[in-house]
């Protein structure tokens, strides 16, 4: 099951971000700011209208150095570069002889934070991915559901402490066999066998994990928190945007991925596997004094041959170049569940086996071959991962995840999620427990309910106010609660996150004109997104109307989850759709448009571009 199985195809490279980080800012934190709930851009703890959009930018700028703010100028774009095909398995262990090998990726996404103010709720929206080039070997998916982010490792090098530089991140999605993927296999043995998986009724399609880490910012390896150069480079950045013109800053990480196969029961936003949950060991080896590292949790397989685990979010790093920090030999234990009657070694992992050589050769995955048999036995029995003084790693039997990462509601409607439960990586059965609460709820409120025939609850979502909630997912008898800000770690909870857009009721009711428009929809976006300037003044009403047919076309819910819809952001209420409608459907808008296409023909003349073709040649 998933990326854990062979065939296996590695990749790896880099990522750049380019989000706009103005409205990671809570209203009463800065004056350029935004409100999550409200889904409005402030200055001064004001709603941004037109009026203010020019000052709004200006406060955003004078943020880089007072608050940090990195990125005003951002394009929210997050594209591989410097990404190709690294090796493949296809049960015989790393070649790299594969005609599929050092081909390249493509993938650009749009990184959108659900919960602007925080890091769990990150995604990369986007419309396809290539693996490979057309008339060559290749992988080609459609979206069918955003990467979302998981398992977020704030500790993974924490002698990089450069904002998210100390972290590091997984991230997957799945594309269907019958909905556009592509497999073409020209030679390679890796596509041929992941081909012929595909007519597996139990084969959904091909699943793609990946870990970004070391993340770089204004393109300086060595920056750390509060020193003189990072203060230097934040000065820089302001002086650029103050002299005018689009200033983008984005930063990079590395990242090492897999692709494999999506099977029936496999969750397709994260890891279904096996999971082996960090201890919180502390790991204090090469690691600075205050800030110490922790081992990430990592996932594994039991096959009938071989124990495979995926430990490219696990062990941390050691220094900046991202080297992993040597706990020595480790050992893989099983053991049966409390109290534990039989305990077995079944395998030891020398330091060869997951140093950064090998984590870059086949992106964090290790294969452990076992004797004939020793799968059955390992069924019902608990995995750790430790070494001769700590246990870093342990499995957590039980594993609840929904099929909602990133849930978006309008408020007055209603929802629900699906939750899969798993049991080492299998699904459940029926009758086991599933508890919901509210991530940082100052009272313990959750809901329960029992899992059917097929190991999956429902939970009613809620959508009463504009808000943003994250809830978590706790499986069995005892779950842990309140689970608050201060105890919920990405490591060890399952979880999503709800984002109800407030209805702006009274927004849709006013009546549609450019000064109403333009205050209550387009200056937020005008505001906090100055990127926008290079395709389409919002500020501009003969534009707006000019483009009135595209403006609705990339605004319409049913394109929610394409990659060029706008907002970027996602936040556009329903009440702000209404009066943008309105204003673009108008009669006026229609002899706008038209007085607007006879003033430019009379402005300029037709150009002739064969005689400017020739004059391009000589005379």
């Amino acid at each position: 099951m998933s990326v854990l199985e062979i065939p296996r195809i590695y990749f790896g490279g880099d990522i750049a971000w380019d989000p706009v980080t103005t409205n990671n800012y809570p209203v009463t934190q800065a004056p350029a700011a935004y409100d999550e709930d409200g889904c409005e851009a402030t200055l001064n703890q004001t709603n941004v209208n037109a009026s203010k959009v020019a000052g709004f930018r200006k406060a955003a700028i004078d943020e880089v150095v007072s608050s940090g703010n990195w990125n005003p100028d951002g394009t929210y774009r997050s594209p591989f570069f410097n990404t190709q095909i690294t090796g493949v398995d296809t049960g015989n262990g790393l070649d790299i002889t594969d005609p599929f090998v050092s081909a390249p990726v493509d993938f650009t996404g749009m990184l959108v934070d659900a919960e602007p103010y925080g890091a769990y709720s990150s995604q990369l929206f986007f419309d396809d991915i290539s693996f490979g080039i057309d008339g060559g070997c290749r992988v080609f998916g459609k979206r069918m559901q955003r990467f979302s982010d998981r398992y977020i490792n704030f500790s993974a090098n924490p002698n990089n402490s450069m904002i998210a530089g100390v972290a590091s991140v997984m991230w997957q999605t799945c594309f269907p066999k019958d909905e556009g993927l592509l497999i073409n296999t020209y030679g390679s043995a890796a596509l041929g066998a992941l081909e012929g998986l595909m007519t597996d009724d139990d084969v959904m399609g091909v699943m793609v994990r990946f870990c970004t880490y070391r993340t770089v910012y204004y393109d300086d390896p060595t920056l750390s928190n509060g020193s003189a150069a990072t203060a230097a480079a934040g000065a820089a950045l302001q002086a650029k945007l103050n002299a005018g013109g689009f200033q983008p800053n984005p930063a990079r990480s590395k990242l090492v991925g897999t692709i494999g196969v999506w099977r029936r029961a496999d969750a397709v936003h994260e890891p279904g596997d096996r999971a082996l949950l960090t201890t919180n060991q502390p790991i204090t080896k090469d690691m600075p004094a205050r800030s110490p590292a922790i081992c990430g949790t990592a996932f594994a397989r039991v096959g009938a041959d071989r124990i495979t685990l995926d430990l490219s979010n696990c062990i941390p790093a050691k220094n900046r170049d991202a080297e992993k920090v040597d706990l020595n030999d480790l050992t893989l234990v099983a053991a049966d569940p409390a109290p534990a009657v039989a305990v077995m070694e079944v395998a030891t992992i020398p330091y060869s086996d997951y140093n950064k050589a090998a984590y870059d050769k086949t992106s964090g995955i290790i294969d452990i071959t076992i004797d004939p048999g020793l799968a059955e036995t390992l069924k019902g029995m608990n995995l750790s991962l430790k070494s001769a003084t700590a246990t870093y790693l342990e499995e957590a039997p039980l594993r609840a995840i929904s099929d909602s990462p990133n849930c978006y509601l309008d408020e007055g409607t209603s929802g629900s999620t699906t939750v899969q439960v798993y049991e080492r990586g299998l699904p459940a059965g029926a009758g086991v427990s599933v508890t919901m609460s509210e991530l940082g709820a100052s009272q313990p409120t959750a809901v329960r309910q029992t899992t059917d025939s097929k190991g999956q609850v429902s939970f009613a979502l809620s959508a009463s106010a504009g808000n943003v909630t994250g809830l978590v997912f706790q499986p069995g008898p005892n779950p842990t609660l309140p689970v608050t800000n201060r105890n919920f770690s990405t490591q060890l909870y399952t979880y999503m996150y709800l984002r109800v857009l407030p209805a702006d009721a009274d927004i849709a009711a006013l009546p549609a004109t450019w000064e109403n428009v333009h205050n209550h929809v387009l200056a937020n976006w005008e505001a906090m997104a100055p990127c926008m300037d290079n395709w389409l003044p919002l500020g501009n009403e003969a534009k707006v109307k000019a483009y009135a047919p595209i403006i609705k076309q990339l605004t319409d819910p049913d394109n929610f989850e394409d990659f060029r819809f706008m907002p970027v952001t996602r936040d556009m209420t329903p009440g702000q759709r209404t009066l943008l409608y309105k204003f673009l459907d108008g009669d006026n808008g229609k002899a706008l448009t038209a007085k607007i296409g006879a003033s430019q023909d009379d402005a300029a003349p037709k150009q002739d571009f064969h005689k400017l073709s020739r004059a391009m040649r000589g005379t």
